[in-house]
């Protein structure tokens, strides 16, 4: 689990990742610039308002914002899934289903590359 102010340094990391200002975070989250350096800073404990904010704000999952700020323990892999739950609850059923679509056509496609590739080693070897 971050510490709050370890949850400060990603926070900052997440924001350059994005290219983002901090300004632009306080702007998208609808949260004053106070509770942004307080949060950054570690000086005062994160709401779960400011938290959720922040998530909707990132577009992520509430949960895995939770996660990083040490209020819910780490889930590994979880997290993605999450991530991802999130994201597919703002899909319409029809978008859905494409996303579900294009997973099964990729899924298709490492299978078919990993026995040609199975297959030009086994030829290799010979």
């Amino acid at each position: 689990m971050l510490s709050m102010e370890n949850f400060g340094d990603w926070l900052l990391k997440e924001l350059e990742h994005r290219n983002w200002s901090q300004s632009d975070l306080v702007k998208a989250a609808g949260i004053s610039r106070g509770t942004l350096s307080n949060i950054i800073s570690g000086t005062r404990g994160i709401g779960e308002k400011s938290l959720i904010a922040i998530a909707n704000a990132l577009n992520i999952s509430p949960i895995t914002l939770f996660r990083k700020a040490g209020l819910l323990p780490e889930a590994g892999e979880l997290v993605a899934f999450d991530d991802w739950q999130h994201l597919l609850a703002q899909l319409s059923h029809e978008e859905q289903e494409e996303m579900r679509q294009i997973a099964v056509m990729k899924i298709e496609r490492n299978r078919k590359a990993e026995k040609s590739s199975r297959a030009t080693n086994l030829k290799a070897k010979k």
